[in-house]
């Protein structure tokens, strides 16, 4: 029988807040995040490349060096961010020609056609953002029209490095799992550094602060909620569905807000957030930052079979068990929201022994989404071949197989 050992902690908040994602659909009721069409201009290795996809799980093989992380790299700034590698935006164009750099595709999401591009111009200080030609404000309009995320090697280190990693990661998912997650962190984020420059200021105005700190937890709330949600979900999943080849992850979020929503009510919560932050005005006056909320949460993952913390883990399980959440957060997000995304992994495969490489390409076809993948190994794409588009990229140029 599947459990959730912290289910009776979290259970209410789930239901109470977040009925609309209870609902599960079928796979005839789902529509498939899809790329039909990409085309890069001067982005990065890339002087001018496009080509046509069916919408099927794509492989995009090749030697080392030869751009098959910028393409994918392009595909992730159809997102909100600073895609893939997090990269400065003004380091993207071809070394060969600075005047800026462009992304466009042509995607099916929600079973409409939609134009999307992005890019930079020389000399701007952001990039812009147009839907169907449209210029938007900014690509945190992105997921509301398209949802993709992505796992590549440096993430493979993800256990080991600081909370800050983690919660950037268990942030991404939950931007996927709900549309208004980044907006909430960006906003308390932007709050957060008013309230740390008013302290290295030197200015005296209680009454601002309060009302900083008010607006400070109120936007923490959701964030906690979030997270939560996401990571009650994916337990259930990982404890229920995960391939007996893969080693079994539990999560669970830690910190100051995430605990309070966990054994409060949200409204109890809220206050509780400001009063900690008036209690902190003098530790944070002398350090001039924010030293407890809701951006110093954790994510904290458990080989649920050995009991034993993923950061003490071998280098093959660590693997294991991130791919294993990436895959099982695919499912979660189909069966929540009816919509498959596009899952990108950058050299992934190649790390898999047999029987996992066998159990991710079920995974992938039992799905039906849109997964691209790239390798320097045909062969490990060879067999699945059936269910694959594969694309070979040599000087700069696609062909398929």
């Amino acid at each position: 029988m599947c459990s959730y050992a912290n289910e009776s902690l979290i259970i209410s908040v789930i239901i109470s807040l977040n009925q609309n994602h209870q609902i599960n659909y079928t796979k005839e009721e789902k529509s498939f995040d899809s790329i039909r069409s990409l085309k890069l201009t001067n982005f990065r290795s890339h002087e001018n490349l496009s080509f046509l996809l069916s919408g099927k799980p794509l492989s995009i093989v090749g030697q080392n060096a030869v751009g098959k992380t910028n393409i994918l790299e392009a595909i992730s700034l159809l997102s909100p961010g600073r895609g893939l590698k997090n990269s400065n935006l003004n380091d993207l164009s071809n070394t060969k020609n600075m005047n800026g750099w462009g992304v466009k595709a042509q995607i099916i999401s929600n079973n409409e056609t939609i134009d999307i591009s992005t890019g930079m111009r020389e000399g701007s200080t952001g990039r812009e953002v147009k839907i169907n030609e449209k210029k938007v404000s900014g690509s945190s309009h992105l997921p509301k029209f398209f949802s993709l995320y992505w796992l590549t090697p440096s993430m493979d280190q993800i256990f080991l490095e600081s909370p800050s990693y983690r919660r950037r990661f268990i942030d991404r998912l939950c931007s996927i799992y709900k549309h208004n997650h980044i907006s909430h962190i960006r906003q308390y984020e932007k709050l957060m550094r008013e309230r740390n420059q008013f302290f290295k200021s030197n200015i005296q105005d209680e009454k601002w602060l309060d009302k900083i700190e008010y607006q400070m937890a109120r936007e923490s709330i959701p964030i906690a909620i979030n997270r939560i949600d996401l990571v009650y979900e994916l337990n259930k999943l990982l404890d229920c569905s995960v391939d007996s080849v893969w080693p079994k992850a539990s999560l669970k979020i830690n910190g100051l807000v995430e605990n309070l929503i966990s054994t409060w009510n949200p409204e109890k919560a809220e206050k509780e957030v400001s009063i900690i932050l008036k209690r902190n005005r003098r530790k944070d006056f002398l350090s001039k930052r924010t030293n407890e909320g809701i951006h110093r949460g954790d994510l904290e993952v458990f080989e649920k079979n050995k009991n034993i913390a993923a950061y003490k883990s071998s280098t093959g399980e660590q693997k294991g068990l991130l791919l294993s959440i990436i895959i099982t957060h695919l499912e979660l997000v189909s069966n929540k929201t009816s919509r498959y995304p596009v899952l990108l992994l950058d050299e992934v495969v190649a790390h898999l022994d047999e029987a996992r490489r066998a159990s991710l390409f079920k995974k992938i076809f039992d799905s039906g989404a849109q997964v691209i993948m790239t390798g320097t190994d045909l062969t490990l794409f060879d067999e699945f071949k059936n269910i694959l588009d594969i694309f070979i990229l040599n000087m700069g140029k696609l062909k398929e197989v």
